[in-house]
């Protein structure tokens, strides 16, 4: 008569076995030990897979270094669509998304972000001699029929349409790759894009017949020019998670590893002023 008394003991201390696994699984994540799971999408040089295969770019090296100053034994990357880097975090696919998400207004309401890693501008690739003349989102704007080329998902899309770029005209992508094709092939007239990844996509790409315009009048808002400010961005409860990556980064930012880290990459040291918060 005893058995159910024994089975229930036993499944009691099943069950607190398991919660227990669960909370010390827990908080050795929190205090930084394991694998950390980060999100990423093809936009060199922020963050792309090279011919060894291995994932590279502007935010997963900076995320290694600051994940094992973190205390992460490894760190395994999980490839997205850019579009869906915030909604495949949210939904639990990875902790951090490191692949050049800048931050904004809008995004900081639904994610959690750390201090920038860097400050970009935003450039426009255009076929060979500029044939349109355009130098700036407003003049895309302007123009009857030119088809403005843009990621899904970036910050240059909002930029687009504070410059008065009509829906109709604006041509979305999943890559840079195939919207500077669509330029390129006179499928679009011109690519908006921040500054960096333009000038690395133009130097180590082979492509011909586009070039960035020049000059270019950079977008505004609130009257200062509309700069991208790239960061990892975590889930909005992770914040032990973020506190770690921050004070890594905070080591780790503008010394001299940290330059010829991103140098490799066309990061200039005006992308390096990071300092001040956006």
């Amino acid at each position: 008569m005893r058995t159910p008394y024994v089975l229930a003991g036993l499944l009691v201390a099943a069950v607190a076995l398991v919660l227990g696994w669960v909370i010390l699984a827990g908080t050795s994540r929190d205090a930084g030990a394991g694998t950390l799971r980060v999100l990423y999408a093809i936009e060199p040089p922020f963050a792309f897979v090279d011919s060894h295969g291995r994932v590279t770019g502007e935010a997963p090296e900076v995320l290694r270094i600051v994940a094992r100053r973190a205390g992460f034994r490894e760190v395994e990357f999980v490839h997205a669509e850019f579009g869906q880097l915030l909604h495949d975090l949210m939904n639990g696919r990875a902790e951090v998304v490191a692949s050049g998400v800048f931050v904004t207004p809008e995004r900081a309401r639904a994610v959690r972000f750390t201090r920038p890693t860097a400050r970009v501008g935003t450039a426009l690739m255009v076929a060979a001699g500029n044939p349109l003349h355009l130098h700036g989102l407003d003049d895309v704007a302007a123009h009857p029929e030119a088809v403005l080329a843009l990621i899904d998902g970036a910050v240059e899309m909002s930029q687009a349409r504070r410059a008065g770029v009509p829906p109709v005209r604006l041509q979305r992508h999943g890559d840079a790759t195939s919207a500077t094709v669509a330029v390129i092939e006179g499928r679009a007239d011109a690519l908006a894009l921040s500054d960096v990844s333009i000038g690395y996509i133009l130097t180590s790409s082979g492509f011909t017949g586009v070039e960035p315009a020049h000059p270019f009048r950079q977008p505004q808002r609130d009257g200062q020019d509309d700069a991208g400010w790239p960061a990892f961005a975590l889930r909005i409860e992770d914040e032990t998670l973020a506190r770690r990556l921050d004070e890594a980064l905070a080591g780790f930012l503008g010394s001299a590893e940290h330059r010829a880290l991103v140098a490799r990459f066309g990061f200039a040291p005006r992308n390096l002023t990071v300092e001040a918060r956006p």
